[in-house]
């Protein structure tokens, strides 16, 4: 029996050590749980594989793409300088017919900056502002003139009290100083040009304003000498015909602001609510000989110089003061939409022996201003588009079938045009007339000559003889046309030589503002800082010749370029769609900026960089012919 419980006993012993053997530890696992299955391996082996094949195929085309974009700029920088001169020699324009063509490319914006323009600007602004004569450098009757004429190369006058010797004195180009001032006014306030404003205007309401002899009877008192100075012959006094209602009437002095002190004693039969720009000897100095005249464009520019200070300063001119002449305007309009465009009373009134074709142009200027300054409903407001609007009618009709080399440049109309179509029905063929007119005198202004020639021979001078007054009023007019032209005008509709007439016209302003900038005298050792002379590079005395329209136009010109940069006022975006052409174009100048730098270094030292630039695109082709290698290798290993 001992025997037999020592072997259940071992039994048991055994069979508790068996369990034990088959029981898992705590927080182990199997051993089935633990091995990874081979066929597991092998997928995960296929998937790292497949995936860097991917990538690899992935990084394939970009290498070979890069090498070949390399080759491409080998190849292109060979064509441009081996075979440029035969296409640009094939492309030349046809000088006979004077047009141009699409030549060099329109170039990029940073020719001409923001800050550029702004120096210039402040600059010709103090120039003009500095040579508005005060009472410490002129006597009181002439008090607000400008010093009109000066020289680089001589020191600026400061005294004129001993003797105004300014005999050439011009009374428009006086009032255009004002404009261009109350301009850079409203771009950024200063007393020294407020005050410069109000003092330009005291002398021209003091000294020109005055109202319009009525003649039309001969009633005036003759001045025996009166008509011996005067060198033109005696002519026929034509239309002096007045309206019925006002033909009879007495003007008098009462109330209407305006100082009869120039015909004192010479007329006692004014036609009422009418004034004008008076001209003569005693008012622009020098000869005293010279007989009153009223100009059509004078009372356009002063009624553009009167409103300007009205815009700045409100409650500094009445409205019947401006009204007037605008009325004196409107008198010597012809049914036909012309202008008779000289008034003088010792010829019997309207004078048609002169005609300027730039005068109607500065009139409807002066009578857009004078709408704006109106009350939306007010009758006058409808009287002075109608006017403007027949005057540049007229112009339309006479330029129609002009050949373009026979079209004036006349800025005062593009600007007239600009400030006038806003105010008209866009679906009106009056509208479209005035439009049509506009692209054809843009057109001329940029027909003179071709891109090549524009900059190349005559460094941005738009007339090509280094005239620089000429170049910025074309400025003005061409930047004044922008803010209407259509994007789809075409400058030649047929031909290899077809181009937009907005990217002629932008590559024209570009290089001509280049040009004028270049101009001014930025320091001078005679007090001359901000002074544009009239040729440019000046080669003599007379170049160096320093007119107050010189720096007025430019200026004016400037101002416009810098709102274009700036997108402000009428050059604002007015769509979304607009901004992102904008952005568009801007990115698309940017990377030819690029391509032109890189260009230029591969010019300097052409060797260095084809070693480098063939060195590179072979790199970059055989690496990407390796890759390709490797991915088929590696496809065939796991096959």
């Amino acid at each position: 029996s001992l025997c037999c419980n020592m072997n259940d006993n071992e039994q048991q012993q055994q069979d508790q050590r068996q369990q034990l053997r088959q029981r898992p530890m705590m927080g182990t696992t199997t051993r089935e749980n633990t091995t990874i299955s081979p066929n597991t391996s092998t997928t995960t082996k296929k998937r790292k594989g497949k995936k860097k094949r991917e990538e690899d195929a992935l990084m394939v085309p970009f290498v070979t793409a890069l090498g070949l974009l390399f080759l491409w700029v080998l190849v292109n920088y060979f064509s441009q300088n081996y075979l440029g001169a035969v296409i640009v020699d094939a492309a030349a324009p046809n000088n006979n017919n004077n047009l141009g063509g699409p030549a060099p490319a329109s170039g990029d914006d940073s020719l001409i900056t923001v800050d550029r323009l702004s120096h210039f600007i402040d600059s010709g602004t103090d120039y003009i502002a500095r040579v508005s004569h005060t009472l410490t450098q002129d006597i009181e009757e002439r008090e607000g003139k400008f010093t009109y004429i000066a020289y680089l190369d001589e020191d600026l006058r400061s005294d004129f009290i001993t003797g105004d010797d300014q005999e050439e004195y011009n009374l428009l180009r006086h009032n255009g100083a004002i404009y261009s001032l109350c301009l850079s006014y409203l771009r950024t306030p200063s007393e020294e040009v407020m005050e410069a404003i109000q003092r330009s205007v005291s002398w021209l309401k003091k000294a020109a304003i005055q109202p319009v002899p009525d003649v039309s009877s001969r009633h005036k008192h003759r001045n025996k000498n009166e008509d011996t100075n005067d060198d033109e012959e005696e002519e026929d006094e034509g239309d002096d015909s007045v309206e019925e209602d006002n033909s009879n009437n007495t003007n008098t002095t009462e109330g209407d602001g305006i100082d009869y002190n120039l015909f004192k004693n010479k007329y006692t039969k004014f036609i009422p609510n009418l004034s004008a720009a008076w001209e003569d000897g005693t008012i622009l100095g020098g000869d005293s000989a010279m007989q009153s005249t009223a100009k059509l464009g004078g009372a356009g520019l002063a009624l553009i110089a009167m409103i300007g200070l009205e815009k700045i300063s409100p409650g500094s001119l009445t409205l019947e003061e401006l009204r007037q002449l605008a009325n004196f305007i409107h008198y010597l309009q012809n049914e036909d939409g012309s202008f008779t465009c000289r008034y003088k009373p010792h010829r019997g009134g309207k004078d048609t022996s002169f005609v300027s074709l730039y005068y109607p142009g500065e009139a409807a200027l002066g009578l857009v201003y004078l709408a704006e300054l109106e009350d939306e409903d007010s009758i006058f407001r409808q009287r002075w588009i109608r006017v403007a609007t027949k005057a540049l009618l007229y112009l339309e009709e006479y330029r129609r079938h002009q050949d373009l080399r026979h079209v004036e440049p006349d800025h005062w109309a593009l600007l007239a045009t600009a400030r006038l179509l806003p105010l008209l029905d866009s679906s009106s063929s009056d509208y479209w007339h005035v439009y049509r007119h506009a692209i054809k005198v843009m057109t001329s202004m940029v027909s003179v000559q071709s891109r090549h020639d524009l900059v190349s021979v005559h460094q941005g001078c738009h007339t090509g003889d280094g005239r620089t007054c000429p170049t910025s009023t074309r400025l003005e007019g061409l930047l004044a046309g922008l803010t209407f032209l259509k994007d789809d005008e075409m400058y030649l509709e047929e031909g290899p030589n077809a181009e937009s007439l907005k990217e002629r016209i932008l590559y024209f302003v570009r290089h001509g503002a280049d040009f004028v900038l270049q101009s001014m005298a930025m320091t001078s050792p005679h007090g001359m800082e901000g002074g544009v002379p009239g040729h440019f590079p000046p080669q003599s005395h007379r170049d160096n010749e320093v007119r107050i329209d010189y720096v007025q136009h430019s200026i004016s010109a400037m101002m416009a370029y810098e709102k274009m940069l700036k997108h402000e006022g009428p050059y604002a975006f007015h769509s979304r769609k607009e901004h992102i052409q904008h952005v568009a174009t801007k990115v698309q100048q940017r990377l030819k900026k690029v391509a032109k730098a890189s260009q230029n270094k591969m010019e300097e030292s052409p060797i260095f960089w084809i070693f480098i630039l063939g060195a590179v695109a072979s790199v970059m082709v055989l690496a990407g012919v390796s890759m390709i290698r490797n991915t088929k290798s590696q496809s065939k290993k796991n096959m």
